[in-house]
């Protein structure tokens, strides 16, 4: 079946085992049940899963994520399976960290760093989940984005995704792009304060004509701090210090794979500017990976050149043969960004290997 306008071939026989796959990011709760059973080591299994299990699977097998799909391919009911996946795993990402959070003084602090680390990386995975939420525009998925990025203490997301990263990617105006060379620290200390501060400006654009005090109380951003300062205060008073400190620290885990993550996808991947105008974004603007059991496991965000071409749930993304891809899937390219010399090393040869040279660094003021 062939897709207009791109010669693609729609691949209906792995349909099934497509929507099943789908579905591989909710095992990581059956394996933190699996672990606070077990208690001790056991709970280092969504860890073990994540970062040794799959990705070697990814290179003994060296399967790739490219089914292509069209959305006539699914029956309603399919759909809304596809669907419940990203919801479902907000819920329980939501319903895990308050659970843990409250029950955090029934762990032994090996248990609780092994807890910390685990739902890191499940709240780095959540933001994949309500990133596929915020695209959506069904009524509960913007109820439940907007619940699930606030625990994730990211309320502005929708903010600086669409009205930012989609208009800017790939230019100097981008927060979350990083640019050539630029070790993830340095991004890292970029781009947190500069995207609250991007958003700020966004919503105070429309504001300037307004009084002082209501060009604060009505924009967003002021209610979104109110919003954060209001769970931090109501998590301390119902789990206590010790929780409130599982809570960040699982927080600030988190928000490292989500920046790792938004590091590498666009790294040193500049568009050209030409007569004071940006050339369009296109494939070759965006790093892709279709490691297959990496791919799943993170809602397919690895065919993120595609996503910026065309907006389409997770699930009928397909591949780009015009965009690079990474040497191993963002699982293990995660650990390769921590190492600002290693990641220079593994990824600045493809830059250069790249037509036409990529762009330089803009400026730094």
């Amino acid at each position: 079946m062939l897709i207009e306008g791109q010669g693609r071939v729609s691949s209906v026989p792995r349909k099934y085992p497509h929507m099943l796959w789908c579905w591989l990011p909710l095992s990581l709760f059956g394996l933190l049940a699996l672990g606070i059973l077990g208690g001790s080591y056991w709970m280092l299994l969504p860890v073990v899963f994540l970062l040794v299990v799959l990705p070697l699977l990814d290179l003994l097998t060296g399967w790739q994520d490219t089914a292509y799909f069209q959305k006539k391919d699914f029956s309603p009911a399919e759909i809304s399976f596809l669907n419940w996946s990203p919801r479902l795993y907000a819920l329980l990402y939501m319903g895990t960290v308050f659970w843990l959070t409250m029950n955090v003084r029934r762990f032994t602090p090996t248990e609780m760093g092994s807890l910390v680390l685990g739902r890191s990386l499940v709240a780095g995975i959540g933001v994949a989940a309500v990133h596929e939420l915020l695209h959506a525009k069904t009524r509960i998925d913007q109820v439940l984005q907007r619940l699930a990025t606030s625990v994730l203490f990211y309320p502005h997301y929708k903010l600086i995704h669409i009205r930012s990263h989609h208009v800017h990617v790939g230019t100097d105006h981008d927060e979350n792009t990083a640019w050539l060379s630029e070790s993830f620290y340095a991004y890292l200390n970029r781009t947190i304060p500069g995207s609250m501060l991007r958003c700020w400006e966004l919503e105070a654009g429309p504001l300037r004509h307004a009084s002082g005090t209501a060009r604060v109380f009505r924009n967003k951003m002021a209610f979104y701090a109110a919003g954060q300062l209001a769970l931090l205060a109501a998590l301390y008073l119902v789990s206590g210090g010790w929780g409130l400190l599982f809570y960040l620290a699982h927080i600030i885990g988190g928000h490292i794979v989500l920046e790792s993550v938004n590091y590498i996808q666009h790294y040193g991947l500049l568009r050209e500017r030409r007569e004071g105008e940006y050339e369009d974004a296109g494939p070759e603007h965006s790093w892709d990976t279709y490691h297959f059991f990496s791919s799943y496991v993170t809602f397919r965000v690895g065919h993120h050149s595609y996503h910026h071409l065309a907006v389409k749930p997770y699930y009928l993304l397909g591949a780009e043969p015009k965009a690079p891809t990474l040497p191993v899937g963002y699982l293990w390219s995660i650990a390769l960004v921590l190492l600002p010399p290693w990641w220079r090393h593994v990824i600045n040869p493809r830059l250069a290997a790249l037509a036409p040279p990529i762009a330089p660094v803009p400026a730094r003021n």
